[in-house]
């Protein structure tokens, strides 16, 4: 679907409710070449926000057994 500049304003509405139920991109021409593309938006699914980061670290080394040197924070 395509669209000049000149009749952008006029159906601005119409179109944009068409986009809407097509699913369909719109290129908006201006002088014979096209200057935007506008495409439906699309609902996005919220994220959970537990267990976002699973799997992605990585245990280095022993992280059970007792330091060898204490922090000085502690002491």
């Amino acid at each position: 679907m395509t669209i000049t500049t000149n009749d952008l304003p006029e159906a601005l509405q119409v179109i944009l409710l068409e986009l809407q139920r097509t699913n369909t991109p719109l290129t908006v021409m201006h002088e014979g070449k096209p200057i935007a593309i506008i495409t439906p938006a699309q609902a996005h699914k919220p994220r959970p926000a537990a267990g976002l980061m699973k799997g992605r670290g990585e245990i280095l080394g022993d992280i059970v057994s007792p330091i060898e040197q204490p922090w000085e924070v502690l002491q």
